[in-house]
């Protein structure tokens, strides 16, 4: 059984309610000064969206949306710096002033999401301090959200990164019928709360007793699928690093990257100068890539250290579960399910790691 983080006393916490009206009237105060991101349904997913119009919003959707919370603070193809020579000197403009100066609300993120960002972080503000990633996170206020109930894909509970948010956010909704039970969790999330203290009133217990009821049963729901603790599989996978289970899934997997794209970890990228035709001018571009490609690996001389794809199916799951615990401290799958979701050949996570458990 997966055990729970240690739950702050009900007497600790910050709650309050806010009606669903008033959440719509909050938003809307907001873009005044805020770029808004929220869940949007368009052509049957739904997608986080920069929002024109608060009525565009769904709040309560199930499972994930198609892409996850890393496009808006690792882009899937952005300018870092252009430049321009002139005679013999070089002028520089680099983008990390622009965006400094943007201001959002990201509405709407589900446990996995929010923890998601919370692995980038050690990522891109560890060792490696990455400025335009952490001027956007800086610059970004996260309004959570408890799901409502689970999709086939989701095994967020076996990841320990859900489906309660113990962190990472500004504010956590749960919905309460004709309102919201909102957890604060930040000095961010304080001072909206202080700001727009006429749109919430303070929460009863029975509110933070209908929230843990409401996440017990998401968790009830997900237990069945019997999967293995996705933490504690750090010695099997090492165990099994030469199985032919990767040959195997060598055969099936083609290599497109879809299953990297919409990770809400994978963070892996290219750095491009583009350079115009008279080379008086250029930029500097960083672009999503993919351990899977099989130039991913290519290095100046042309060699390519993961020609098989074989090597390259590992990689992905090895980083998830084994590398990354070596790295962070922890895994980087969040349990979204995303991968298992797209993926053209049906090459599901859970169920490699359910066969190497059992001696495959």
């Amino acid at each position: 059984m997966v055990s729970e983080k240690t739950k702050p006393s009900k007497k600790s916490l910050e709650v309050y309610l806010i009606k669903k009206e008033n959440l719509l009237t909050l938003v809307s105060k907001l873009a005044d000064e805020f770029e808004i991101i929220a869940p949007v349904r368009t052509n049957g997913s739904v997608r986080f969206e920069k929002i024109t119009d608060i009525n565009q919003i769904e709040l309560g959707y199930i499972g994930h949306t198609k892409l996850p919370l890393k496009k808006f603070f690792e882009p899937p193809k952005e300018v870092l710096f252009t430049y321009t020579i002139k005679n013999d000197s070089v002028e520089i403009k680099d983008n990390l002033e622009q965006i400094a100066k943007e201001k959002r609300v990201i509405l709407g993120a589900h446990a996995c999401d929010i923890h998601s960002l919370e692995i980038m972080d050690k990522v891109f503000l560890g060792e490696y301090h990455d400025p335009y990633y952490a001027a956007r996170r800086n610059n970004t206020i996260i309004i959570g959200e408890i799901c409502n109930d689970t999709a086939e894909y989701c095994f967020c509970y076996y990841t320990k990164s859900g489906p309660n948010a113990q962190s990472g956010f500004d504010l956590l909704l749960t919905d309460v019928n004709d309102a919201y039970f909102v957890e604060v969790g930040s000095e961010k999330g304080k001072d909206l709360i202080s700001r727009f203290s006429d749109l919430f009133e303070k929460a009863e217990v029975k509110y933070i007793d209908l929230k843990d009821e409401k996440v017990q049963k998401l968790i009830k729901k997900m237990r069945e699928k019997g999967l293995p603790e996705m933490d504690k599989v750090y010695q099997d996978m090492v165990n099994a690093f030469s199985k032919e289970i990767w040959e195997e899934l060598s055969k099936i997997c083609l290599a497109c990257g879809k299953c990297n794209y919409t990770c809400p970890t994978c963070y892996c990228f290219d750095i491009n100068d583009e350079i115009d035709p008279e080379r008086t001018s250029g930029s500097r571009v960083r672009t999503w890539s993919s351990c899977h490609f099989l130039v991913f690996t290519r290095v100046t001389s042309g060699e390519v250290f993961r020609k098989d794809r074989s090597s390259r199916v590992k990689q992905r799951i090895y980083h998830k579960l084994v590398y990354s615990v070596n790295e962070i401290g922890e895994i980087s799958c969040v349990g979204c399910g995303r991968c298992i979701d797209v993926c053209p050949a049906e090459i599901d996570l859970r169920e490699i790691v359910k066969k190497i458990k059992g001696g495959a």
